[in-house]
């Protein structure tokens, strides 16, 4: 389901009193440019009164943001590169968010020092970090050589190459592996995509797809792969991974689906703390945070997104998804001034309102407040909730003008 602002209230620039003392402006570096990073920027240089003296430094590699939950849309055409990935630049000029393109290499949490791979150390009186995750290191090295990942427009752009590449072939067979969101999504997508001459086969370990959803989305998803013709193996334990094909076992046999396309969606981790001063993490290697999302002996710093343990109702932690980093995003920034402003701060407070998959091409499945919406108006919704937290109010009109066919 889309994500929604944090409960915690917008910060009142009136309210900001930087202290006298402090001769230049207060530094608030934020390591990360996606859901977390990015929206935690835009939503400090909102709340800032004008002249307010303080300096927000976005640094982030990349040079273009995804908007991850509509890759997918890349694969049918239905979306182009850039409704889905605006360049930082184009996001953030008419704005005073300073973007250091970058990798950051270490962070010194004593001397509040962040290292850069090219440019000069970066300091900060604040410090958020929202890094995101990876893909799960293999457990077969082959998978790294013969298949393709699916978490980034890079990796978007690389399939739509290989797809190319087999455009003269009569049939092209696809195996899948992992049948959690991603799987699913790319399964339906790519049925879509190649229509009759596709044989589109999904393995997962696990005994249910979608094993962490509610069992209305996981019915939904069945039918929409049932409709396609996909073939899903389920407690299915692969065992090798080839140029031709993959080996796996099911139902105490060994089985081998040839394939002219693979492609790997089986889990994340979150990335690794830069440098050896790391905070002590969690057995899912997250960071351990308060419910304020700062760490526990550094107050000025806040860690949100997949490499934080965030707090959240009736659950361990919060999901490792968009939609919680969308959220925590905002919340760190009131926090975030709060702290320079030496008023109260506030707890993020994770709101799930439900879960949203794209289920082929203009079909999707959004499940919330007790309802479950599927077929071309759960595509419909889909499309209009993922269109209202597009980044900036600027590229939202942008896309909306697009869509309706109007002249931008």
């Amino acid at each position: 389901m889309p994500p929604t602002p944090p409960t915690a209230g917008p910060a009142d620039p009136a309210a900001f009193r930087p202290s006298p003392a402090v001769p230049r402006p207060v530094q608030v570096c934020i390591v990360g440019g996606g859901f977390g990073g990015l929206y935690c920027a835009l939503a400090l240089h909102r709340r800032l009164g004008k002249g307010t003296p303080v300096r927000i430094t976005l640094v982030e590699p990349r040079d273009r943001f995804s908007f991850t939950p509509l890759l997918y849309e890349l694969l049918t055409q239905e979306l182009a590169p850039w409704e889905i990935a605006p360049a930082y630049r184009d996001l953030l000029k008419h704005t005073a968010i300073h973007l250091c393109q970058d990798w950051v290499e270490r962070i010194d949490l004593g001397q509040q020092i962040v290292t850069l791979r090219h440019g000069p150390p970066l300091t900060y009186d604040y410090l958020v970090v929202a890094m995101g995750s990876q893909l799960r290191p293999p457990s077969l090295p082959s998978s790294q050589t013969h298949t393709l990942p699916f978490t980034t427009l890079h990796d978007a752009e690389q399939l739509e190459r290989r797809l190319g590449d087999l455009d003269s072939l009569s049939q092209v067979r696809v195996v899948v592996a992992g049948a959690g969101a991603s799987g699913v999504e790319l399964a339906c997508k790519l049925s879509d995509r190649l229509g009759a001459r596709g044989q589109v086969t999904l393995v997962d370990r696990r005994g249910e797809i979608l094993r962490s959803y509610p069992s209305r989305l996981q019915r939904a998803a069945a039918r929409a792969l049932a409709k396609r013709g996909v073939e899903v193996y389920l407690n299915a334990a692969i065992e090798a991974v080839e140029a031709n094909g993959v080996t796996f076992g099911y139902e105490g046999k060994t089985r081998h689906a040839q394939a002219d396309l693979m492609l790997w969606t089986v889990g994340t981790v979150p990335r690794s703390w830069p440098g050896n001063d790391a905070p002590k993490p969690t057995l899912m290697g997250q960071c351990q945070v308060l419910s304020t999302l700062q760490l526990p002996d550094h107050s000025n710093v806040f860690v949100l997104g997949d490499m934080a343990a965030m707090p959240a109702p009736g659950r361990d932690r919060a999901p490792a998804t968009a939609q919680a980093a969308y959220q925590a995003g905002p919340a760190v920034a009131h926090n975030i001034l709060a702290l320079i402003a030496h008023r109260p701060l506030k707890p993020f407070v994770y709101n799930h309102l439900g879960d949203m998959l794209t289920l082929g091409q203009g079909e999707a499945v959004v499940c919330g407040f007790g309802l479950c919406i599927t077929g071309r108006l759960g595509g419909f919704s889909r499309r209009w909730a993922y269109w209202l937290r597009l980044p900036t109010a600027a590229h939202r009109w942008r896309v909306l003008k697009h869509w309706l066919g109007l002249k931008a």
